[in-house]
């Protein structure tokens, strides 16, 4: 043992630097507010992990994008009980196997100087900590590349076939991490067979390495093809989202940086869960019929390409902005504020910032070039990292550039800078002053031209910033909060038509009615064709007691609504909303025509079904009230009020036993749900049961409502 650390001793130095670092960034940001509220890519992701745990291993569909990441945030939240803290601090362990392969590439391509110097350039590299403590693929995606790219370098010259195999099933594993790897592979593979290209060798034997280790590669990706064939009919390699990707990167109103499309307004409304169905609802509508996965990523595909033939002077010009985001050294986040999240974390305001460099990004990149200068005749040993960075960056700059998708150069260009820091201090004695100058002229440039700002990079977006704010706050609970983030997100940007109608539904949870009533005027007139403002005003004015005006605008939310740009569910809500007003009406035909519609156009929103089968149940069409219940159980778990209500409609018919049946299911769900020991009681009592077991009910019922009328009239029948 004492021979294994000090053999490894930096190594293991330089990977517990990388995860105490982590962990420590992780315990400032768990005393946050909205810690424990994932947001963004991060909800998603978390999401599809509960979802592979509790309702389908395998999920429905081809997979939109790459599925290990998710697997494993499963596995990680089955062991930590859904612990957000716990998950993400495991997910954080893996950064110190990362660390110790890019500590392997240094010291094989040059020494172990240069091996510590690139270790703890990862280890502190704020973006690097920034990402990896997120519910994000980059985690896992780059242990598995830096683990390819290290196999590939200290094996480049071994002929073992089972070598080149594990190397390809690691990139392979990179794959279905990202898919994006696979037009990196082959060019390394070229690079191996030229490698191994000798004169008295037949080529044949030479390619072997190169085709094994592809092969390695698709082996590891063939159980997601065949999942995905067998799942959906659609040969799918690995996932579907490559088609609106490259559409989102490249249409006539692309940035380069967010995510953007002339079709579909996708802003703060639109979800990730959403956005799925969304854009394939777009192509289908356009196409007239109903598509596959792999045809409506063709459909994104066929689109992009041709706003690229049609506009070549607008692509190129595209392809240069997104060249430059790509060589700024500010860092474009896409999630959330990388740079707003300095005043989160001590320490991480310590690694990352903006303010005449930014750092680490617009340093790493001088220093890259005066290691391309100092390093030129070591070329060859670094052609690997050369062909690497070099065949990647396409797959940034054709799609979307922030910098959490340029982030698996860095580990690179870390190696490449190190070295040549190292080498340049090493030689700075014998080199002469014009090549000394030369070398920090060179870099003096390269700081000065990465940290210009160009375009609109470096622009502060602190509507964003209080928009996310407000959110979290809100999905916590915190209405006073959410409104006071929402109330600083209409400062910066006042004409925010989807904030308003959040902020109004935070000042109607506050009891304001009166500012939600304004707050939703000016929403209106901002869009007066906004369904979700005639909805939520509806809600506003049926508190008032006015169901006629109410019912106008859950009306004019249903003509409005347009399902390109709308929430998932959200027409269910607003037929479910009507369906209400229409009940307390005395309006039962048009409520249950309503209802229907609720279920029919949200198949997928709980809400719907269950308040139409209650609504079936207490207006006496229990035949409705069944089918409409076990329809439900097919979108989500009954709970003990679903059970509750359900259970009436069968008493009602005096179908007792399946009655008591769903009344003992809802007390398994809410052991104080009062009424349902009542009820249990008074049918005993109907049906002449035994006065102690009628009395053992009433007696839980009054347990916990100690004044419930009923059960105690019923109890005083009992004693007399």
């Amino acid at each position: 043992m004492k021979d294994f650390l000090a053999k490894n001793r930096w190594p293991l130095i330089i990977a517990l630097a990388a995860i105490v670092v982590r962990v420590f960034y992780l315990v400032e940001l768990s005393n946050q507010p909205g810690f424990s509220v994932p947001m963004v890519d991060e909800k998603w992701h978390w999401l599809w992990a509960q979802e592979i745990l509790e309702k389908s291993f395998w999920g429905e569909g081809s997979y939109f994008r790459g599925p290990l990441y998710p697997y494993l945030l499963a596995f990680f939240y089955f062991v930590t009980d859904a612990s957000i803290f716990w998950a993400k601090f495991l997910q954080i362990l893996i950064c110190g196997l990362t660390a110790i392969f890019i500590f392997k590439i240094g010291r094989r391509l040059f020494n172990e100087t240069v091996a510590i110097i690139s270790g703890f350039a990862y280890a502190f590299y704020g973006t690097l900590v920034f990402y990896e403590a997120m519910f994000l693929i980059p985690v896992l995606f780059l242990f598995f590349l830096v683990w390819g790219m290290c196999r590939l370098i200290e094996n480049q010259d071994s002929s073992s076939l089972k070598s080149w195999a594990i190397t390809g099933l690691i990139f392979g594993l990179a794959a279905i991490t990202r898919p994006n790897i696979i037009l990196v592979v082959p060019f390394l593979a070229l690079w191996l067979y030229y490698r191994h290209k000798q004169p008295s060798l037949d080529w044949k034997i030479a390619i072997r390495p190169a085709l094994v280790m592809v092969a390695g590669m698709f082996l590891a990706i063939a159980p997601v093809t065949i999942r995905n064939y067998i799942v959906t009919g659609d040969l799918i390699l690995i996932s579907s989202q490559g088609g609106i990707n490259l559409y989102l990167g490249n249409n006539e109103v692309a940035d380069g940086l967010t995510m953007i499309m002339p079709e579909v307004e996708l802003g703060q409304s639109i979800t990730w869960k959403m956005f799925i169905p969304v854009t394939s609802a777009v192509a289908e509508k356009e196409m007239g019929r109903e598509l596959s996965d792999a045809e409506v990523s063709g459909f994104w595909t066929g689109k992009a390409v041709s706003f690229v033939v049609n506009n070549p002077t607008e692509f190129l010009g595209l392809v240069w902005k997104k060249s430059v985001y790509l060589l700024s050294g500010f860092e474009n986040s896409d999630a959330s504020d990388i740079y707003y999240q300095r005043r989160k974390s001590s320490l991480y305001s310590l690694l990352l910032w903006d303010n005449i460099i930014s750092f680490p990004f617009g340093l790493l990149l001088p220093l890259v070039c005066l290691g391309l200068i100092v390093l030129r005749h070591d070329f060859k040993k670094l052609l690997p990292l050369y062909i690497f960075i070099l065949a990647y960056i396409p797959s940034i700059v054709l799609f979307l550039v922030t910098a959490r998708h340029r982030l698996p150069l860095v580990p690179f260009l870390i190696v490449i800078a190190a070295a040549g820091v190292y080498t340049l201090l090493k030689s700075a004695r014998k080199l002469t002053k014009p090549n000394l100058a030369l070398a920090l002229t060179i870099f003096a440039a390269a700081a000065i031209i990465f940290n210009m700002k160009f375009y609109d990079l470096g622009v502060p977006n602190p509507f964003q910033i209080h928009f996310n704010g407000g959110l979290t706050y809100y999905r916590l609970g915190d209405y006073k909060e959410a409104e006071q983030e929402y109330l600083l997100a209409d400062k910066a940007f006042p004409y925010s038509s989807a904030l308003l109608v959040n902020l109004a539904e935070v000042q109607m949870k506050l009891d304001k009615i009166d500012n939600a009533d304004r707050t939703l005027s000016r929403a209106l007139l901002l869009s007066p064709q906004l369904a979700m403002a005639h909805n939520s005003l509806g809600i506003l004015v049926q508190t008032r007691g006015n169901l006629d005006s109410a019912r106008t605008l859950y009306r004019n939310a249903i003509s409005f609504y347009n399902e390109d740009q709308s929430r998932l569910n959200e027409i269910g809500e607003y037929y479910v909303n009507l369906a209400g007003v229409m009940e307390k009406r005395s309006l039962i035909d048009s409520a249950a025509w309503a209802f229907k519609q609720a279920m029919l156009s949200s198949p997928l929103y709980p809400r719907a079904f269950l308040q139409a089968g209650a609504f079936f149940a207490r207006n006496g069409m229990h035949e409705l009230a069944d089918s409409t219940y076990i329809d439900a159980m097919r979108v989500q778990p009954l709970g003990a009020v679903d059970f509750y209500n359900w259970g009436l409609s069968y008493i009602e018919r005096q179908m007792y036993n399946e009655g008591l049946q769903l009344m003992r299911r809802a007390l398994k769900r809410d052991q104080k749900l009062h009424h349902a020991y009542y009820v249990i009681a008074a049918v005993y009592r109907n049906v002449y049961e035994p006065k102690d077991s009628i009395s053992f009910y009433l007696q839980k019922c009054l347990d916990i409502e100690p004044d419930y009328q009923p059960a105690l009239s019923l109890m005083k029948e009992l004693e007399s």
